[in-house]
């Protein structure tokens, strides 16, 4: 039987045809849950170029991918910088499957504005990313987790952070501070909640091979004068030279500890925060 069979799983930041969050929906509905996927609406300028090329219908799609595995899924609109729409998703949720099993905090902000100097950091960069990359996760986790602790039945809360949670670079004061911060509410959410069996893990991936939205890549190419794509090309070509294994991390790479995270043969680990990424880094 798939490990996670009968189980209910909510995953933020789902919508995206080559991200982390659709490689995790895939990788546990084929474990046997039953998927609740959200993602904010976004506009044709926050989208990477391939999914402005296909068309991509975002949780939509994704939704409709699940159904295909015979799984139920649910996609949910969500601004993350909105408590109630945090609260009311995490209700439909409930509502829908009458409980949430695994929790999947991988939503994250559009990078490249905070990648300035700390001297240059506009207040409002930062004030964007620590609500999105921080607050919201702990508000999620919050609320989700008080369903968790009233149904009785333990969970798992597993939140995405990065390598720039455990040590951070040049331009990078927003992103590492917000990704810091997760993996200290990573530890004392695994404290709270130890009580009542439900363990709290992060992971740190280096960089991925996706297509995510990038406004710093979008100007750097447009400085070149070559696509957005044939810039993150050479992004990629530059890391995997960097990294030990020789390439960078693919979604399904995240997606896989997630999973065991989410599964039975982890159930006695709970306030860590595991690295992907290939050998870049060791802490």
């Amino acid at each position: 039987m798939p490990g996670l069979d009968g189980k209910v799983a909510l995953i933020t930041g789902a919508g995206g045809m080559q991200g982390v969050g659709r490689a995790t929906v895939m990788k546990l509905a084929l474990e046997g849950a039953d998927i609740a996927l959200s993602d904010v609406r976004r506009d044709v300028s926050d989208l990477p170029p391939s999914e402005v090329r296909n068309e991509w219908g975002g949780i939509e799609t994704v939704s409709e991918e699940v159904q295909a595995l015979g799984r139920s899924a649910l996609p949910i609109y969500c601004d993350l910088s909105d408590p109630d729409q945090i609260e009311r998703m995490v209700e439909d949720t409930v509502d829908k499957f009458g409980r949430i099993d695994v929790l999947v905090n991988n939503a994250r902000a559009i990078i490249g504005k905070d990648k300035v100097p700390v001297t240059e950091l506009d207040l409002d960069v930062w004030e964007h990313f620590l609500s999105i990359n921080t607050t919201a996760v702990f508000l999620v986790t919050k609320f989700v987790a008080r369903h968790m602790v009233r149904a009785g039945n333990g969970g798992r809360i597993i939140n995405i952070a990065s390598n720039a949670g455990k040590q951070a670079s040049v331009n990078g004061a927003a992103y590492s501070a917000s990704k810091f911060a997760v993996i200290g509410l990573t530890q004392a959410s695994a404290m709270d909640l130890a009580l009542h069996n439900i363990t709290v893990n992060a992971v740190c991936p280096g960089p991925i091979n996706t297509d995510r939205m990038s406004y710093w890549e979008r100007d750097q190419a447009a400085e070149k004068g070559i696509t957005q794509e044939e810039f993150r090309g050479q992004i990629v070509e530059n890391s995997s030279r960097n990294t030990p294994l020789g390439r960078i991390a693919e979604p399904h790479d995240v997606a896989n500890m997630v999973s065991f995270l989410a599964g039975d043969e982890a159930s006695f680990i709970t306030g860590q925060a595991y690295n992907v990424n290939g050998g870049q880094l060791f802490h």
